[in-house]
């Protein structure tokens, strides 16, 4: 697919090409170039000034995220032209002291992965969006680690800012252009408030209705931000659909739930999962086994099917975290970013995890979360919807988790929180459901919050089906006091992109 704009050197041509830098903005690399090299690959040289073209772009995540918040955006990108060099999404590791985030650490971590970035495509310059808090740690970075002289555009979505960080008073200090994006109202992180979510010296977009996870997720956001990097539009707009028979090549690495840190050796097994017209799934055999590098990555190539969605099983082969069965819905793309979180059995690492993992009661239960990718669970805008089956498949119960007594909200208190991973838990250990989030801080905090559910596992093959918004995965329910390897153990985890 072709990635670059042809430019006439008519008047005309010239004329369209100033138009489109205007809003490009500019990277500061030079000014005209009457014999530019192409280091790029995508064949813009000219006698016209080189300022945008495609560069590598380092992706920076915010609290409690990892690098697959980036999952969707990255490959909208890489389906209109990007390759995978070019697109740097790393996960910012034990980035908390104690209870708080460390922007310092974050910053550390955003100019390694940069150096290392433009060490590798020979460029004096990348571009990079930031989520969240991760803007304020690129802000950090911006000005006080020399960031200024390596970035050509800075992204912030949905970010709040530390306005001291200034360079001479400027905020957004040049010659790296600015552009924020922002919500109106949805994101609970900014409820609208131009102090999060605009910045003096940038171009500032906000978007009617988006949440924080749609603002690095949305098509909208994404041709902004492009038309922003590239100063052009985008050639393809849309996200294909799954598609049986289609064989994806799937790349992702195991880390641990908050810090973030790398599992290596770890085992992972693809499982495919068939949905039955009835509703019913069956746990197909032949999962081949696949164990993680020093890094905790892996790669896989995965075969759609019809009807099908993928459950992980994934082991630490030390005892150390419990097993987790992870379900996802089946791949529309290429991905690069797979991120398989694991909860460890014992203390180790921030408070945040140390006391989330502690706050998981075991026993003769089933423990299951539900993750968002792109869309964060809200009251009053989406609906999460759990049937539960037996053995047999007969239906033993259907609760609806978002109502406005259940809400999943941080700290258990609004009606409008950004949701996107939500524990599911029978907490009190009484085999019944109960009536709003469970009031333990540990399991409510921001993004992050629980209900108190019963999933019965003390018998093999209990199914439930978990309902977001009108998408359906079945999952299998799994004993939480079950030594690592046994017969039906460890934890789910339900994850729904699209």
């Amino acid at each position: 697919m072709e990635r670059f704009f042809k430019i006439s050197l008519s008047l005309f041509g010239i004329m369209f090409v100033a138009a489109l830098l205007s809003f490009g903005g500019c990277s500061g690399d030079s000014s005209t170039d009457p014999t530019p090299v192409d280091t790029t690959g995508n064949n813009d040289t000219n006698t016209v000034k080189i300022d945008d073209k495609i560069r590598t772009i380092v992706f920076v995540h915010g609290t409690n995220e990892a690098a697959d918040v980036f999952s969707e955006l990255t490959q909208r990108f890489a389906l209109n032209g990007y390759t995978e060099a070019q697109l740097v999404a790393f996960d910012l590791e034990n980035y908390y002291t104690g209870s708080d985030i460390d922007i310092v650490k974050m910053a550390t971590q955003v100019q390694s992965k940069v150096s290392a970035a433009m060490a590798a495509s020979g460029e004096t310059r990348i571009d990079i969006i930031a989520h969240g808090s991760g803007a304020n740690a690129v802000q950090h970075w911006l000005v006080n680690m020399g960031g200024i002289d390596k970035a050509a555009h800075v992204i912030f979505t949905g970010g709040s800012y530390d306005l001291s960080l200034t360079v001479g008073g400027d905020v957004t200090p040049g010659p790296c252009k600015y552009l924020t994006l922002r919500s109106d109202g949805k994101d609970a992180a900014q409820q609208g408030n131009a102090q999060y979510g605009s910045l003096t010296g940038a171009t500032n977009q906000q978007f009617s209705g988006l949440d924080n996870l749609q603002l690095v997720s949305d098509k909208a956001a994404f041709e902004k931000m492009y038309a922003f990097i590239t100063g052009s539009a985008p050639a393809e707009k849309n996200m294909p659909n799954s598609r049986a028979g289609m064989t994806y090549e799937i790349k992702g690495r195991v880390i641990n739930f908050i810090d973030n840190t790398p599992l290596s050796a770890a085992m992972v097994i693809p499982i495919k999962i068939r949905t039955l017209s009835s509703g019913e799934i069956q746990r197909q055999v032949g999962g081949n086994i696949i164990t993680t590098d020093a890094d905790g990555y892996f790669a896989f190539s995965d075969l759609v099917g019809p009807d099908q969605h993928l459950e992980f099983l994934v082991r630490s082969g030390n005892n150390a975290y419990y097993d987790m069965h992870i379900y996802r819905q089946a791949w529309r793309t290429n991905s690069n970013t797979e991120r398989l979180r694991m909860i460890p059995r014992s203390g180790g690492g921030s408070d945040l995890l140390n006391n989330y993992g502690a706050a998981l009661k075991t026993g003769n239960h089933a423990v299951m979360m539900v993750m968002t990718q792109n869309r964060t669970m809200q009251f009053g805008r989406d609906v999460v919807t759990l049937k539960r089956f037996n053995p047999a498949f007969e239906p033993t119960g259907e609760i609806s988790v978002l109502t406005q007594s259940n809400a999943p909200v941080p700290g258990g208190s609004g009606q409008n929180g950004n949701t996107w991973f939500l524990s599911l838990v029978d907490y009190d250990l009484n085999g019944q459901d109960g009536t709003g989030p469970i009031s333990t801080p540990a399991l409510n905090f921001w993004g992050v919050n629980s209900f108190d559910c019963f999933l019965d596992a003390t018998t093999t093959n209990f199914q439930t089906q978990i309902d977001v918004n009108g998408v359906v995965l079945g999952t299998f329910n799994y004993k939480s006091s079950g030594s690592s390897g046994s017969n039906n153990s460890g934890f789910n985890l339900v994850q729904f992109e699209y």
